[in-house]
Order: C-alpha cells, then structure tokens, then sequence
C-alpha cells in the first residue's frame, strides 16, 4: 500500500498535467487549433510511393493537417460539444480531382501510409467528420500526382443539447434505480405502457398479413396498389357513412366524438390488462411481494442503461469514463442523504441550534430558557428517541428509565447482547407454547396453504453488500 500511494500520486500528476497541456505545433506542420484557427486551405504537394491502397507503380500527392483540442480541465463546459471537420474542394476546374482523406489519431504513421480501408472518398466535394473537441487528431489528404487543386478544411463546433439530457437523466437513474427496482407501481406502470403498445402492434401485424407484399408477380402488385387505393377511399369515406348511420338511429352529432373514444380506451384497457397479467405472473410472488431476483435484474439493469447514456453524453471518451465515475458517486451520494436516519439526523440538528439561538438572545422568555436549558437525553429502549420527560425533575444520567406502574421486584441492567438473547429466549419459549396448543395446531392444518417462509434479513444482507456503494 505504500508503493501504491506514490504510483497513484504520479499517475494522477500526469493526467492533470496531460489535461492543462496546451496545443502546441511546429513551425512547419499545418496545423488547426480549435477555438483559434477555424480553417485553412491547402494544394497537396509532398509526393508519396506505395500510399496503401493506390495502385501499384503510381504516385500520389499528399499532405496532414494537425487538429488540436481544448485542454480538458480548462474547459470543462463543452462536454456537450462536438467538433465537424470538413474538406471541399475551392473553385475546381472542370472535373474535380479524386481525393480520399484518412482521418486517424495514430502519430506513428507516416504521411499518406494509412491503411486501405481507412481512406475515404469526398461525397460531392465534400467530406464531414467529427471528432472530441479535447482530442488530437491527424487529416491526411492524398490526390493523384497528375492531379492539382485546392482544398479547404474548417472547423464547425456545435452544441447537442441531448448529450445533457443523456448525462442528468443517467445520474438520475443510477440514483433512484434501487427504489424503482422494489416499487408496484413502476412495473405495473411500466408493463402497461409495453402492453398497450404490443395490442397496437399484434393488430397492425394483423391487418399487414392481409396484404400480399410477399410475392413477386403483377397480379399481387396489381391488387396491393387496389387494396391501398381501397383503403385511402375507406379512410375518407367510412366515417362519413358511420356519422350518417349514428344520425340515422337518433344519435346527435355532438356525441359522435366521445363514442369513437370508447373503442381506443377498450384498445388501452385490453394492453393494461395484458401487462398486469405479466407483471401477475411473472414478477410478483404468491405472497404478492416483489420477487428479489427480479428486483435486483431489474435494478441492475436500470444501471446499465444509465451507465450508457452517461457515456453518450460526451464525444470524448476519457470525458465520457470520469462523466461515469462522477456518476456513480453524485448517485451514491444522494441515496445517502435521502436517507430517511440522515434526514432526521440532520433535523434534529438544526432544532438544536436554533434552541442554542435562543438561550443566547438576552430578550428571551423565562419559559424558553427553562425549556432549552433541560437536558436532552437519548433512551434507546423508547421508540420517541430524544423526547423529554414531562416531570419536573431532572433526568437520571445512566439512561435507563424504569417502570413506575409495574412491580418489577428485581430490576437488573442488560447490555444490548444480553437484551438480545433474553428476547429470543423468551420469544422462543412462547412459540413452544403456542405451537403446543391444540388449537393452533388446528389453524395450521386449516391454514397450511397461506403460510410462507420470509426470506431471512441476514441472507438479504448479504447479497447486497456486496455492491452497497450502488
């Protein structure tokens, strides 16, 4: 461990160093600068042989330009940014030259010695790429030797609100998987949404199995085209025959809206019911509880779909892992302060501060500083922890508060161990007592099928401790 500390010191010295590097280039490179020089142009002139991917005995002009990005931690608001580079041609004359790009990050490649399939042509005079606007990248351009003319390569930065969306939607997943993951209500919810939109689908399904589009011949393509014909004219004629039908039987025209509701709320009732069904047989117990298997596949699952959209929320991947990591620890975070013992914790807290406020205000009453100047002491056998005795007198210092209304001729102290096992002893001997009974017997024999064994606290323990930081 003490080797360790000084290796993780050093590593994370030369990521922050690595992160405040500024862009720098020599004087006879070209070069782009993100946030500086926005674009340049330029004619291909350094011959090349053997270019990968050219044919065999021929030469080729070309030529690299650098690109270099932001520092990280100096930038750390375009997160959500993403950079276009583009190349176009700049007024050709006649036919445009054949020009293929290699956009790469590898430095130990020489000029124009990408591999074949890393070259790509210009689509209509002109190439879009993007790239990490905290990365360093390398265009190379490579054109015919015979050939000549311009090229122009700029740089467009642009701003993907989605990438936000991806990133507080992720943390907010990651958080609040655990709760999800154990409530009805989000798989009942859930599956009925799913199920509505499964009934919608098995009738389209349905109704494109009438159609003939899987053969091949005139006349099944004579009677599709009918039968969509058909159905273009059905779409426009069928609810005008429907409203003279409802007028005809006596039906106003103000109530024809609400009735043609009724068959799409059948529509959704049918795909509720399926997802209860589901959601019935599949996820809950006979108990009718959450099945803990399910609930941590689902839980777990709910977390990896955050981690994804939190590593799609930046363009650059080194971004995107520390966007995660902090993720992770944002969420561990906010499960624990919305910790119900915290939240009271932290009342409690900021109750005895303000009493403290008040015993130091000289306008105070009597009555408060009689009130804050008693002493508040915590009894951890009372279910009111912290509560304050209603008599007069001044509470014992030992904690230990004894029944006044009880006889209790031997009073003894236990510790918190020997208060555990005289509960389960005698918990254990009133269960022997009672499983002795004749009459309990007969309730088990007539109850035998509702009987269920909960699962024990300890064994649920210790499946979740193992990832407890989650």
């Amino acid at each position: 461990m003490a080797a360790a500390n000084p290796l993780a010191c050093i590593l994370w010295l030369l990521f922050l160093s690595y992160s405040f590097l500024p862009s720098v280039s020599s004087a006879d490179e070209l070069s782009l600068v993100i946030g500086e020089s926005a674009s340049l142009q330029l004619s291909p002139s350094l011959i090349v042989e053997k270019s990968p991917g050219s044919k065999p005995g021929t030469n080729v002009k070309c030529d690299r330009v650098h690109i270099h990005g932001f520092p990280r931690l100096k930038h750390l608001s375009k997160f959500a940014n993403s950079i276009k580079v583009k190349v176009s041609y700049v007024n050709p004359s006649g036919r445009p030259p054949s020009v293929e790009i290699c956009f790469h990050s590898n430095l130990s490649l020489g000029i124009g010695m990408c591999p074949q399939g890393q070259w790509e042509r210009l689509t209509e005079g002109l190439w879009v790429g993007s790239m990490s606007p905290f990365g360093h990248k390398l265009l190379d351009i490579r054109m015919g030797a015979a050939s000549s003319g311009s090229l122009h390569v700029f740089l467009d930065e642009e701003f993907y609100l989605f990438r936000v969306v991806f990133l507080v939607l992720g943390i907010t997943m990651m958080t609040l998987a655990s709760c999800l993951s154990k409530s009805l209500v989000f798989y009942y919810s859930g599956a009925m949404s799913v199920g509505v939109l499964l009934v919608i689908l098995v009738i389209l399904f349905q109704g494109m199995k009438l159609l003939p589009t899987g053969r091949k011949s005139s006349l099944a393509i004579f009677l599709y085209s009918c039968f969509v014909g058909v159905g273009f004219f059905l779409l426009d004629y069928v609810p005008k025959l429907l409203r003279s039908l409802l007028a005809e039987i006596g039906i106003s025209e103000d109530f024809h809206n609400p009735l043609a509701i009724f068959p799409l709320v059948f529509l959704v009732i049918a795909g509720a019911w399926l997802g209860y069904w589901i959601i019935r047989k599949l996820v809950l117990t006979e108990d009718g509880s959450i099945d803990i298997g399910v609930s941590h596949f689902v839980a777990w699952s709910i977390r990896i779909v955050a981690s994804v959209m939190i590593l799609q929320s930046s363009e650059d991947h080194l971004f995107a892992v520390e966007a995660l990591v902090a993720g992770i620890f944002v969420s561990s975070a906010l499960k624990k302060l919305s910790n119900p013992k915290v939240i009271r914790r932290v009342y409690k807290l900021c109750r005895l501060e303000r009493e403290f406020e008040k015993s130091l205000d000289p306008y105070a009453s009597q009555i408060d500083e009689s009130y804050v100047s008693r002493p508040f002491t915590r009894s951890p056998r009372t279910p009111l922890q912290g509560s304050i005795s209603k008599s007069s007198g001044r509470l014992s210092d030992s904690g230990n508060f004894f029944s006044s209304f009880h006889s209790t001729p031997e009073r003894r102290n236990f510790s918190k161990d020997e208060w555990e096992k005289f509960t389960r002893a005698t918990t254990r001997k009133a269960l022997e007592g009672l499983v002795s009974s004749p009459d309990f017997n007969k309730w088990a024999v007539a109850n035998a099928d509702r009987i269920t064994l909960a699962p024990k606290k300890e064994a649920q323990d210790h499946q979740r401790r193992w990832f407890r930081w989650l």
